[in-house]
């Protein structure tokens, strides 16, 4: 039960860093346009509208969330969630998401559980979220380890695959448990997916969740 409890903990922990919190969530009375880029760019993305991708109300945003029957077999759902208040070294975010979901599953038990979390974090335009992701990226480059309630965090930068406009890894290692955390931009929306476990993060498995939440979410947005 302990190692169960301990890995929730570790699993939320991760969730809240790929959902910090930026204050009250506004959700749009109309989808308004907004900009995507087509590759990866060095500085902001335009946000110019184009009617490819609109902003989604906060149900549609969760509609767009993995959902059980899209996870690999042994899963079940923890829960949903729409906030967390906890950035890599705290980090100042340069604009707050307008609206931010996510849901996390978990496999197993004991010493084998295995947490699986995925969130969307909307913002206002395609420029805001390409700022958001490059500040991220920013912080990266510098915060390398944290001590956070008692427990030493360390970052390492982590290869994944070149999804949306553009996307970075980064591993978490804390008292022998590790959490796989994968981002990507995707116009107005940064989307995450994290896998994390005592003993098996499962790095194969994330990779194919974030692929099936990019899909899921750019089949929501941009019809």
């Amino acid at each position: 039960m302990l190692h169960r409890k301990y890995i929730g903990a570790l699993g939320a922990l991760a969730m809240s860093m790929a959902l910090a919190a930026c204050g009250t969530s506004a959700t749009p009375t109309a989808a308004k346009p907004a900009k995507s880029n087509s590759s990866a760019s060095t500085g902001p993305a335009s946000s110019s509208p184009t009617p490819q991708t609109a902003l989604l109300t906060k149900s549609q945003l969760t509609s767009a969330l993995l959902s059980l029957s899209q996870m690999p077999a042994g899963w079940s759902t923890e829960g949903d969630s729409s906030s967390g208040g906890k950035t890599f070294c705290d980090y100042r975010q340069p604009h707050k998401a307008r609206i931010q979901v996510s849901r996390t599953f978990q496999k197993g038990g004991g010493l084998t559980a295995t947490v699986a979390t995925a969130g969307i974090r909307q913002y206002a335009s395609a420029g805001d979220a390409a700022e958001s992701f490059a500040a991220m990226e920013k912080a990266l480059e510098t915060c390398h380890q944290e001590t956070y309630k008692g427990s030493v965090l360390k970052y390492s930068p982590m290869s994944v695959d070149k999804l949306g406009d553009q996307s970075l890894g980064v591993r978490i290692d804390s008292d022998g448990s590790t959490v796989l955390q994968q981002f990507t931009l995707d116009g107005p929306a940064l989307i995450n997916v994290g896998t994390g476990g005592l003993t098996n993060a499962e790095a194969d498995t994330a990779t194919k969740l974030l692929r099936d939440q990019v899909d899921r979410y750019e089949a929501a947005a941009r019809k």
